[in-house]
């Protein structure tokens, strides 16, 4: 990694080949270098669309400064506390098991930036990264977030933040540096004029349509149009070229996070695993990685796309062994040890409860962080208007002994929801004794004993300003942000408790993600339902499978769930962009499709939903939790 006094590398040659591939942008380098003056942001956000040059950009711009600088792909690092630090110990060489350990490190590593890329996907982590990791870093250190989004609204609300925090959007290439870029990939004249007219500056557009146009032999047909509808039509172009059994073997790869030899041999029993390896090896745009194969984005997307309307129930099937494979697979018996196996299972679910934690919809914003003591007023306000005196008192007392179960959600004006949420087995306060949340848990947990070695989580409260306990968008994040508590303990975690006033209206939900009555309460004089959710056996990888499979079976649920299970998870993030109020070609150009494809998601989208308009689809997503 840049910045090591060891003899070169063949990674120091291979970073240097990575600062060639940086052709043009001379405006927004002249940007990063400005951060890295010691007046600079301590943290930068470089955003744009996928595709547009991101990574290159700050990998070509770090080199050709040489700084010293170190690099987490978030797309492989399990979203917890520990799973950060982990990644960061491995690029470091060093012990790193805390925010204070990772500042000591960076430091006697020499290093200058930290640069987290594919930031979208560190979702859950945003709260913590902000709060512990970067305000624990060196002063001279910047951190630079590269990702598909902006900050999210926390980075302008937390106080004093703002000021330390800066935005680089990356836009198109001008036509001159576009068509450098072309020069250097081989393309004569001609050729590079007709792929520059197609791709309108976008660079991965211009790779696929220079890709097309070394596989066709001539000019291929592609219509003009915005770059998402050339890169579509182009992969089609290029999965047009592929037999048959190639093709089952490419969509079989669509379903997948990541493609691996023992994953092809059980989704695709009737092909030779060694021999659909070899066809996506050769496949363009395809990224491989020591933990497998990945498809790009376009590619994917097209693939998929087009095989979930010819035949969905093929893509059920797909999923469901898929799942068997994960679930059973070498792994299985570290129950979640292994990140990589959850990450798998929670890609195939579609319930955006869980999926969120995950990959996130375009347009979703999870500003949810550890609360500060200066949030005690804001919290206790909103327990007291939901709760009345006797639940206030019972969170006061839980704020005075355990201050560090507090999360909170943010928005312009302050605290909206907060959450109470502690491993059962930690909390020995003598003060919490009386909560009867805590007593009728432990009472449950004496009566239904889990196996030996598996810990319990208790969901004391989860309150929004606006609704209480009822969904709401601030709900929504705190309930996306447990995910994460679900993650970082998934090895040994087997049960999760919460109370609820508002049964009747959480129940479907709650019984969705598996939750069941497990006695009655009062908490404050108000009457409260204990409920429940056991993972089973197979820990929180079980339960993912469980929901896979249970998405899969053809014809209508067992139970009544929310119409937005029925979607699919690009249909989820249309619809939260969607509700963002983007407009379809807004949305085309958002997620790199045609309008015509952006048109056709939007259609369903209603369908599925049993709405008519925008407005009831943005409700729809709000009470989901898709948008905010």
């Amino acid at each position: 990694m840049p910045g090591d006094d060891a003899a070169p590398l063949v990674a120091d040659r291979l970073a240097a080949a990575r600062a060639t591939e940086l052709v043009g942008r001379a405006a927004e380098q002249r940007v990063l270098r400005s951060w890295l003056d010691p007046a600079g942001p301590a943290v930068g956000f470089v955003h744009g669309p996928g595709g547009i040059g991101k990574t290159t950009l700050v990998r070509g711009t770090l080199t050709r400064l040489g700084r010293p600088w170190v690099e987490l792909d978030a797309r492989t690092v399990e979203p917890t506390p520990p799973g950060a630090l982990a990644a960061l110990a491995r690029a470091l060489d060093r012990h790193v098991g805390s925010p204070a350990e990772a500042s000591r490190a960076l430091a006697a590593h020499g290093t200058e930036v930290l640069v987290v890329d594919s930031y979208e996907r560190w979702n859950l982590l945003d709260g913590w990264l902000r709060a512990e990791l970067v305000a624990a870093l060196p002063a001279h250190v910047t951190t630079l977030l590269v990702g598909r989004r902006a900050p999210n609204l926390a980075w302008r609300t937390s106080p004093g933040w703002r000021p330390l925090v800066a935005e680089l959007a990356v836009g198109p290439l001008p036509p001159e540096e576009l068509d450098e870029l072309l020069r250097r990939r081989g393309l004569e004249a001609g050729q590079r004029a007709w792929v520059s007219a197609l791709a309108h500056g976008h660079p991965l557009a211009a790779i696929i349509a220079a890709e097309a146009l070394g596989r066709s032999g001539g000019t291929p047909t592609a219509a003009a149009g915005t770059p998402g509808e050339v890169a579509e039509e182009l992969v089609e172009v290029l999965l047009d070229d592929l037999d048959p059994a190639e093709l089952e073997v490419v969509e079989a790869a669509t379903v997948l996070r990541r493609v691996t030899l023992p994953l092809l041999r059980s989704v695709l029993p009737e092909h030779d695993a060694d021999r659909a390896w070899s066809v996506l090896r050769r496949l363009p745009l395809t990224r491989v990685s020591g933990s497998g194969l990945e498809l790009s984005g376009v590619t994917r997307a097209v693939a998929l796309d087009a095989l979930e309307r010819r035949d969905p129930d093929r893509v059920r099937a797909l999923r469901t062994r898929a799942a068997h494979a994960i679930l059973d697979g070498p792994a299985a018996d570290r129950r979640g040890a292994d990140w990589d196996s959850t990450a798998d299972l929670m890609h195939l679910v579609r319930n955006p409860v869980i999926r969120n934690a995950y990959a996130p919809p375009g347009g979703l914003q999870h500003p949810a962080e550890r609360a500060w003591p200066e949030d005690r007023a804001a919290v206790l306000d909103i327990a007291g208007r939901f709760t009345g005196p006797g639940g206030a008192a019972l969170t006061e007392t839980w704020w005075r002994e355990r201050p560090q179960d507090f999360h909170v959600a943010r928005g312009t004006a302050g605290v909206t929801a907060f959450s109470t949420v502690a491993l059962h087995d930690a909390v020995v306060e003598p003060a919490l004794r009386a909560d009867p949340v805590l007593a009728a848990t432990t009472d449950h947990l004496r009566r239904h004993s889990p196996p030996s070695g598996s810990r319990s989580l208790l969901v004391r409260s989860m309150l929004g300003h606006r609704r209480g306990e009822l969904s709401s968008p601030e709900v929504a994040t705190l309930v996306v942000d447990l995910k994460r508590t679900y993650l970082e303990h998934r090895a040994t975690l087997r049960r999760v408790y919460s109370a609820v006033h508002e049964w009747e209206a959480a129940a479907p939900l709650l019984r969705t993600m598996g939750f069941v009555p497990a006695g009655a309460v009062t908490v404050g004089g108000l009457p409260h339902r204990l409920a429940v959710l056991d993972f089973g056996a197979a820990g929180l990888d079980g339960w993912i499978a469980r929901h896979v499979l249970d998405e899969q079976r053809p014809g209508p649920p067992e139970a009544p769930r929310p119409a937005v299970l029925e979607l699919t998870p690009r249909e989820q993030e249309v619809l939260s962009l969607l509700a963002e109020g983007m407009t379809n070609m807004e949305l085309a150009r958002a997620l790199f499709i045609s309008e015509r494809t952006a048109n056709r998601h939007v259609s369903n989208i209603y369908t599925k939903l049993g709405v008519r308009n925008r407005a009831e689809a943005t409700r729809v997503a709000v009470e989901a939790g898709i948008a905010s």
